[in-house]
């Protein structure tokens, strides 16, 4: 069977599957590299317990599995679920034509096993670390006791890892300037839809191992595990650039300011990183500018230019 043609019929079910105001949010060339690992995961899990482990929690190939519904541009858990169950219907066809000829007992346990594995795939998209605006996809399922964001909880497990292993972290804050003139004179379905671009425009900048969180509409967390503050402060810059060359509203470019803070340099815990990323955050709107470089927000580097503000 081969995965290559698998993952090709998975993205043309998809297409044809979604509302083609959702199409552009299907990922079809990151769903063209990573999708025939996906599908090769699933028919080896399918066909062996051990590669079903690999796939269930804490299993190496979780993260991978656990793209599914972003690849698929799944902005609600509803999606996501969906996207999931296109997948399966595309490796049932296919192991169907192939046992076809076989016993019919075999294809029934080889349909029940492949239910097996789709809920298991279902399982680490509802788990994997993204929250997108609006009712989007919450894929961290933890379970918060104290009425606090799910991701400070990660965020303090990211901290406890840093630690003992002794590697860098850092914590960025993304927030869309002029939201409240825009919520203020655009009708909310316009308004939603500009939050979900500055989200998705922030999102593909991130690497697949951090953890992007928003906060509301408006304001991104960003969790960035093995980078110290050069690293953080060039993905803060990336940002601030990328997002106003890429998205706009009303013919003006969509800004933005990031705040960022480094373990370590700027607290040891999750509260004192959260406080000098929103100061640092705020240092950079009060200047006009996208990001302040530099420890502490002095010194440093020059950063980029300030673009235009949202239309008025």
């Amino acid at each position: 069977m081969r995965v290559d043609e698998l993952a090709k019929g998975w993205l043309l079910a998809l297409v044809e599957d979604a509302p083609l105001d959702e199409v552009a949010a299907i990922m079809a060339g990151d769903l063209v590299r990573d999708g025939p690992r996906i599908c090769d995961a699933v028919v080896r899990a399918v066909c062996d317990e051990g590669d079903l482990r690999r796939i269930e929690p804490e299993g190496v190939l979780e993260p991978l599995v656990s793209r599914t519904g972003e690849l698929a541009g799944a902005a609600t858990v509803e999606a996501a679920a969906r996207a999931v169950e296109t997948l399966r219907n595309v490796v049932w066809s296919a192991l169907r034509a192939e046992l076809s000829l076989g016993d019919p007992d075999l294809l029934a346990d080889t349909a029940e096993r492949l239910s097996l594995v789709a809920e298991q795939v279902r399982g680490a998209v509802l788990r994997r670390r993204i929250e997108v605006p609006g009712d989007g996809l919450t894929a961290s399922v933890r379970v918060d006791h104290g009425g606090e964001a799910p991701w400070i909880d990660t965020l303090r497990d990211e901290i406890v890892t840093a630690g003992r292993v002794h590697s860098p972290l850092s914590l960025l804050l993304v927030e869309l300037e002029d939201a409240d003139r825009l919520v203020a004179v655009e009708p909310h379905d316009d308004a939603t839809a500009t939050f979900a671009r500055f989200a998705r425009a922030v999102r593909i900048l991130v690497r697949r191992r951090d953890v992007f969180a928003c906060e509301s509409e408006c304001r991104a967390w960003i969790i960035a595990p093995d980078t110290d503050r050069a690293g953080a402060e060039a993905l803060g810059t990336r940002i601030a650039t990328a997002v106003p060359a890429e998205e706009s509203w009303r013919g003006a470019p969509l800004t933005v300011s990031v705040g960022v803070a480094v373990l370590a340099e700027d607290g040891d815990n999750a509260a004192a990183l959260i406080d000098t990323a929103e100061q640092t955050r705020f240092a950079a709107q009060a200047s006009g500018i996208g990001i302040v470089t530099g420890v502490a927000g002095e010194g440093g580097s020059e950063p980029p230019s300030p673009g235009p503000s949202l239309a008025s």
